[in-house]
């Protein structure tokens, strides 16, 4: 397993990106020499062939991306393989008929593209095939032993089942010694006192540590020499976020967010880094929206009476209050009991207009004023309702933290869990801010926003 920005990836991704890059950049330059007869015209035609071929596997990877093929999770079947990738080369054919109507330099000889692709389908679902069974065949996976069995312990079992990706495989648990209980469908292999014979019979490559109690208990000196032969020991709550991007906040100690790495005074880099490019963004973002504010500020004012705007109190960073601007996407009465509420599913107090502008994000648009004012940054945690800030802080540990770093009009647990109206979901979504409060850097804002384009252009929004 890799880790990329604190989250475990498969390697077989960037075996398949490295592979695919190489695939379709050879594969143009060999077919464009076929077709024009002669390595040397093929080489001097438009000026150079390897940029268009680099250029023209970039737009069809990040296709790829779009359409979830590389998310090996989302690929339940050879049949679904097949109709994502067929989709996917057909909206990168499209994508590039726009570039070329625009940039006609960068136009390949004639066929070169379709026999390309053509041939880049073939090949491709060839190559992910043989992948995976080559997979199954030499990877045994990473031999993991659960060291608990509460409820941090069943959770990162599950988790682990569902990871079908990740070359990881559960050996089973070591009981506490008050907790004979056992983990569903998870051999138990004996007790605590049992830990050092465990280890020697099923020579664990990590050793994930999940004790509801471990004061006094906590087998020091066996971990110890388990460590001094180079077997991994890890925390189970460390290990869930890796797999699952967020933190669990109802079964985690206090000491696991103090002593662990993250959650420190942001660099002035990162301060500094995030400002700037949020400030870009939002002057960017202004002048290319405009279009697509303007005739959704005519909606609103055809559809239904009143303001076009909607300027909401918010919580923002160390808890300052300030007012958040959108476009109105509900009816001007939606609260007139005065008692906020959470928008849910059909809620009747949507608006025509507002069901659009919400599921495409557009109601968010004008945010991109208080991002000028530095009440917001691009990427961050959603800022929430002082309402619901002193209802959540009373229910739900740590919520607090959220407030450590500024709030977004886009986030870590917006491209990463859907919409939801209740304490638990507030609670799941927290755990993915907690996330990116812990692991917060300029590189995971670049992938929250690549993430977002997804997001909108899917039409996963709420």
């Amino acid at each position: 397993m890799l880790s990329v920005l604190n989250r475990y990836v498969p390697g077989r991704v960037f075996v398949l990106l490295v592979a695919e890059n190489t695939l379709i950049t050879t594969g143009i330059f060999t077919t464009a020499t076929v077709v024009l007869h002669s390595s040397a015209r093929a080489a001097a035609q438009g000026g150079g062939l390897f940029f268009k071929g680099w250029l023209i596997s970039a737009i069809c990877q990040i296709t790829f991306y779009y359409f979830s093929l590389y998310d090996l999770r989302a690929i339940e079947s050879k049949s679904a393989l097949l109709s994502r990738l067929l989709s996917a080369v057909g909206v990168s054919c499209l994508a590039l008929a726009v570039l070329v109507a625009i940039f006609p330099p960068i136009r390949l000889g004639i066929g070169v593209l379709e026999v390309t692709f053509v041939c880049m389908v073939l090949i491709i679902l060839l190559g992910r095939l043989s992948l995976e069974w080559v997979n199954r065949w030499i990877t045994a996976g990473e031999r993991i032993l659960l060291v608990g069995n509460g409820n941090m312990a069943v959770s990162l079992a599950r988790e682990i089942r569902v990871r079908s990706d990740l070359p990881i495989r559960l050996l089973g648990a070591v009981a506490e010694p008050e907790f004979q209980e056992s983990i569903p469908n998870l051999e138990q292999l004996g007790a605590l006192d049992d830990l050092e014979r465990i280890i020697k019979e099923q020579r664990p490559d990590r050793i994930v540590i999940a004790l509801r109690e471990r004061r006094k208990r906590l087998p020091v000196e066996v971990l110890l020499r388990a460590r001094s032969v180079g077997t991994h020991i890890e925390e189970a709550a460390t290990l869930y976020a890796k797999l699952t991007g967020r933190i669990p906040v109802e079964t985690i100690y206090p000491s696991t967010l103090i002593y662990s790495d993250g959650f420190s005074r942001q660099s002035k880099i990162w301060q500094f880094g995030t400002r700037i490019g949020s400030i870009l963004l939002a002057l960017f973002g202004l002048v290319i929206s405009a279009p697509v504010m303007a005739i959704t500020a005519l909606l609103i004012r055809l559809e239904s009476a009143g303001p076009v705007f909607y300027s909401q109190e918010r919580v923002g960073k160390d808890g300052k209050p300030f007012n958040i601007l959108k476009f109105r996407s509900m009816r001007t009465d939606a609260e007139l009991n005065l008692k906020p509420q959470w928008a849910c599913d059909n809620d009747p107090r949507i608006t025509r207009v507002g069901s659009i502008i919400r599921k495409l994000r557009i109601d968010e648009l004008p945010q991109f004023v208080n991002i000028l004012k530095g009440e917001m940054n691009f990427v961050g945690p959603r800022p929430e309702r002082p309402f619901f800030v002193q209802l959540l802080s009373g229910k739900i540990p740590y919520y607090d933290l959220r407030h450590s770093v500024p709030p977004g009009v886009t986030g870590w647990a917006q491209v990463s869990y859907p919409y939801g109206a209740t304490i638990e979901d507030a609670k799941n979504k927290l755990e993915f801010d907690l996330f990116y409060a812990k692991n917060a850097s300029i590189a995971f804002d670049l992938a929250i926003l690549f993430e977002t384009v997804k997001t909108v252009v899917l039409g996963k929004g709420r």
